[in-house]
């Protein structure tokens, strides 16, 4: 019985961190793009980078959007292309997330890597999420 609420609630917390993701997607909504249901989530080392391979097509700008529900997180996130350039065109921060931006110049795959760093936790959960226009 305890393992049940253990596992609960670490999958609030995950959901808690992409209700904060979502959070800062709130402008780009309402700036035209759209948000995609599906997303990545877990739970992290405080300073250990992770990455994620993504198919991004040109023509299309993309919004990404990296939430925690921890306090006094420092968030890093970046997308780079096969060359290994970071594509960025602005980056914004909040209290429990990060939003980019980036207009990839040509259809491929590409890296989004990523950190979360807390001088207070060891373990930090995340959730990334994007949408397009």
């Amino acid at each position: 019985m305890l393992t049940l609420a253990v596992a609960t609630l670490v999958h609030a917390t995950v959901d808690e961190a992409h209700d904060f993701a979502m959070e800062a997607a709130t402008p780009f909504v309402e700036q035209g793009f759209i948000v995609r249901e599906d997303y990545w989530n877990g739970e992290v080392k405080s300073g250990q980078k992770l990455m994620i391979s993504h198919q991004l097509f040109k023509g299309n700008e993309y919004a990404f959007w990296l939430g925690s529900v921890n306090d006094d997180v420092e968030f890093d996130l970046k997308v780079y292309d096969e060359k290994g350039n970071a594509i960025q065109i602005d980056t914004k921060a909040g209290n429990h997330a990060l939003s980019i931006r980036v207009n990839p110049q040509k259809t491929g795959t590409y890296k989004i890597v990523f950190s979360l760093k807390s001088k207070k936790e060891a373990a930090l959960m995340w959730a990334l999420a994007y949408g397009y226009r």
